[in-house]
């Protein structure tokens, strides 16, 4: 071979191993480091009364806490078969069994294997025999575990025997009436549940007895019904029962595309022998936004039929939005004309019913001019990493990159509506890096780079503390004594700033709320906080003050106070504050007519903003304002991935458990958190729903007898007969549960009431309703307890009994009992400050 043949040849060899080792090094590079969201693979549980599908059961990988997790409720029947059907979408099961628990999960009463079951294409159908060791009306878990290779998914819902709740004839009604409102020409037999109509009838949003019956009946949305919905049994009683159904429905837009909404309607339902009674109804309807062409025009975004509290924010020029809306974050930017669906579990194919379970919602916490986003997602993780989990899931998107890195998951084993009740009442994520979150009255710190978590701020409750809306702002009194403190820290976390608010010798301050980010707070003069006879504290705030705390330099926008009138405490709702306003009347603090503040600017500041429009089919419908037209081109739709980590990001928050709290779910969600049982007694009567402790005991229900005799045990003993009648009646209470001692002894030595309840009745719940009505207070009655109640400012009486008109008063001074008219009793005990103790054994 010739030199310069030679020479080719070795440099085309060259040549191409140049190549290849480039093209190794290139590769190795540009390694792609991102992933899509894992698809969800759990299977999905039903279970049935009377041959009749309830109660949709979605897995959790881990076990959960036992007490927190009352979602649903399955009726068990006489023959105590308890029919189930498994979904296992091609996760293989090998081996199912259950316990039977107690509410609180401590205490095993039964636990056995499922060792026949028939499995045929994806179904597996099985049969659950319930031992016979369940008391009749009391209810119980039941933990349902597949076994999966070497994992296990669980369960979870309660079950009860109460064979006169008449579940299936309620089950049958709500599928009728549910029907009905579908049928044109069968709607009109509605009208008999309706009740006066008093309510927005502009709105196909949000539907009750009060709207008309055209707006029941879909009034002229153009609707179908594109899944059939499974009964979510909430709660079952022997006076009502609550149902609870879940599905989507689609219509065609204006520009030929399908639309989808996700739909709840709640149903309160009473059975008599004579006919079914609807106690209340609601329908919510919200728009899955799926960024088609149609949904930008003008300069506007449009949202759809949804309700006008929106989760968003845009950077400071308006250029890009971000927004939530069913579980999804979207963001748009105008600029670049792109629209990314930042955060979804939903797939693009279809709805999928794992892909659009509701139990998570989705926090923003930061836009910065490129449009990247620090976010929140807390709740159900439905898929991907953490699919079957329950947590706080700290992410960051990144704009440039399209891409979505996790930077911290929380795990809790609290269902989403506990969890979200406690660990949900303040996150905040800073520039710096640093996750700010409260968890059972404690605030902790966690540096998202190190993953190291200290604890700042301990020992908190309802009454000495306030968030800001945007959680930035963190406002709270320390060492005070039921509340009486003459100083509020306030702390910055944006800034990380703490600074302190005083008002001077002889006041006392408290913290309110936020409205927006201005800090409410209260002021009492120290002489006028009391302690009255019956143990309570007295904080008559004279003086209401809103301050800018949006500099270093904090500075008072407005002051109220009004001669002869005091503030027990406020309500913020948006821009408008409403203030529980009381006077002294001689004897007690009574309350009088509410005051409010309003904040006339509002939205007005925003270059982003929310507004309304309407049309004939979806009627009222809600729009993002942008401050330019958008383009003519539909937008982008990008589709984040995620960033593959390189380390697990998991932490978990010791549970401290004991935390207090009561809780008060309607439809099964947890709609008010406190360690206050009147206000949730108040809420719970409110919203027709139902309070629970800490231990999944019912509280408060609304349901009680019609009518409750005398209770007959009721009497003073010795040791306080010759006594006035406030220890007079509290000894009769503990004579009641056998328990001899002189209350007016311990009440010479400094002992409150209540105090002595609390540290007599070891083995019961004491609970302070002062603020409740006389007809909150009757269900204690009900149960069998006598009701504690002051008349003066030195006289109380015990409420024994009561009929559909009259309460039943013992008079502990000649030990007997007389009737009084409801009415007239409310009024003697609202003229004491409606001061009421009882207990739950």
């Amino acid at each position: 071979m010739q030199k310069g043949a030679i020479k080719a040849v070795v440099l085309t060899v060259i040549f191409f191993v140049a190549v290849g080792v480039f093209s190794m090094m290139t590769n190795h590079v540009n390694e792609d480091l991102t992933t899509e969201m894992k698809n969800a693979t759990l299977p999905v549980i039903t279970l049935e009364s009377s041959e009749q599908e309830v109660n949709e059961l979605y897995g959790y990988r881990t076990k959960m806490n036992a007490a927190s997790m009352r979602d649903t409720i399955t009726p068990i029947g006489k023959d105590r078969k308890l029919p189930v059907t498994i979904q296992t979408y091609e996760t293989s099961v090998d081996a199912i069994s259950y316990e039977i628990r107690s509410l609180d999960g401590e205490r095993l009463i039964a636990n056995a294997d499922v060792n026949s079951y028939d499995e045929k294409k994806g179904t597996i159908k099985a049969e659950l025999e319930i031992q016979n060791l369940l008391q009749e009306g009391e209810e119980y878990l039941l933990l349902i575990n597949l076994e999966s290779g070497n994992d296990v998914i669980y369960y979870y819902t309660r079950i009860v025997e109460m064979p006169n709740a008449h579940v299936d004839e309620s089950l049958k009604f709500v599928k009728e009436f549910h029907n009905t409102t579908f049928n044109s020409e069968t709607s009109g037999t509605l009208s008999t549940y309706m009740e006066k109509t008093t309510g927005d009838n502009t709105t196909l949003q949000f539907v009750s007895l009060n709207s008309s019956l055209k707006q029941l009946a879909w009034a002229d949305f153009n609707g179908e019904q594109l899944t059939t919905p499974v009964p979510s049994i909430k709660e079952i009683t022997d006076t009502y029962n609550v149902i609870v159904l879940d599905y989507v429905v689609t219509s065609i837009g204006e520009g030929g595309e399908s639309e989808y909404y996700n739909v709840e309607e709640y149903y309160r339902v009473r059975y008599t022998s004579s006919r079914m009674y609807l106690l209340n109804f609601e329908r919510r309807m919200n728009q899955i936004f799926r960024g088609e062409n149609a949904s930008f025009f003008d300069n506007y975004i449009e949202l759809g039929i949804r309700s006008g509290n929106v989760e968003y924010q845009a950077n400071e020029t308006g250029t890009t939005v971000a927004f939530v809306q069913e579980g999804e974050l979207w963001s748009y930017n105008e600029t670049e004309n792109t629209l990314a669906k930042v955060f979804s579990f939903r797939g693009y194919e279809g709805i999928d019913n794992r892909e659009n379970y509701g139990e998570h919602d989705i926090k923003i916490v930061r836009i910065d001019e490129a449009g990247s986003l620090d976010y929140i997602v807390y709740g159900y993780m439905n898929r991907g990493n953490h699919e079957g989990e329950v947590g706080i899931e700290v992410n960051h998107y990144d704009s440039l990159s399209n891409t979505n890195e996790e930077l911290a998951f929380i795990s809790s084993d609290k269902a989403y509506e506990v969890m979200k009740s406690e660990l949900g009442q303040m996150m905040y994520v800073t520039e710096g890096g640093e996750l700010y979150l409260m968890v059972d009255g404690s605030v902790y710190g966690i540096d998202l780079s190190t993953l190291e978590m200290k604890e700042l701020i301990k020992g908190l409750d309802k009454e000495i503390y306030a968030v800001s809306e945007s959680d930035r702002y963190f406002a709270w009194t320390k060492d005070s004594q039921n509340g009486q403190s003459d100083t509020i820290s306030l702390i910055n976390f944006s800034s990380e700033k703490t600074f302190t608010i005083t008002e001077g010798s002889g006041k006392y301050v408290k913290p309110l709320g936020f409205m927006g980010d201005d800090f409410v707070y209260g002021v009492a003069n120290a002489a006028d906080v009391s302690t009255e006879a019956a143990g309570n504290v007295i904080f008559p705030m004279y003086q209401i003050k809103i301050l800018d705390v949006s500099s270093d330099t904090p500075s008072v926008l407005k002051t109220y106070e009004k001669n002869g009138y005091y503030v027990s405490g406020v309500d913020i709702e948006d821009y408008t504050m409403y203030l529980n306003r009381i006077q002294y009347n001689g004897t007690a603090y009574v309350d009088a007519d509410q005051d409010m503040i309003m904040n006339r600017e509002g939205d007005g500041n925003k270059i982003v903003s929310i507004v309304s429009s309407s049309s004939d089919s979806k009627e009222t419908r809600f729009e993002i304002s942008l401050p330019e037209n958008v383009g003519e081109k539909a937008p982008r739709l990008l589709t984040p991935r995620e960033t593959i980590l390189e380390q697990d990001r998991t932490l978990t928050l010791e549970d401290k458990g004991g935390n207090g709290k009561y809780y008060v779910y309607v439809k099964g969600d947890v709609v008010y958190t406190t360690d206050q049982v009147a206000g949730a007694i108040t809420k719970a009567n409110e919203k027709m729903g139902v309070v629970v402790g800490e231990d999944q005991e019912y509280i408060w229900k609304r349901s009680r007898d019609a009518i409750k005799p005398a209770l007959s045990d009721i009497a003073v003993g010795a040791e306080d007969a010759s006594s006035g009648s406030i220890a007079q009646c509290i000894n009769a209470m503990l004579e009641k549960e056998g328990i001899n001692i002189s209350v007016s002894a311990l009440i010479a030595g400094g002992e409150t009431p209540k105090n002595i309840l609390s540290n007599t009745m070891k083995d019961a719940r004491i609970l302070d309703l002062t603020g409740c009505s006389v007809e909150e207070v009757l269900y204690y009655v009900s149960c069998g307890n006598p009701v504690f109640a002051m008349t003066g400012s030195n006289e109380a009486v015990l409420v024994v009994g009561y009929d559909a008109n009259n309460v039943i008063i013992f008079d502990s001074s000649s030990g007997n009992n007389f009737k009084q008219s409801i009415t007239e009793a409310d009024e003697v005990f609202k003229g004491a400050g409606n001061v009421f103790f009882t207990y739950l054994k």
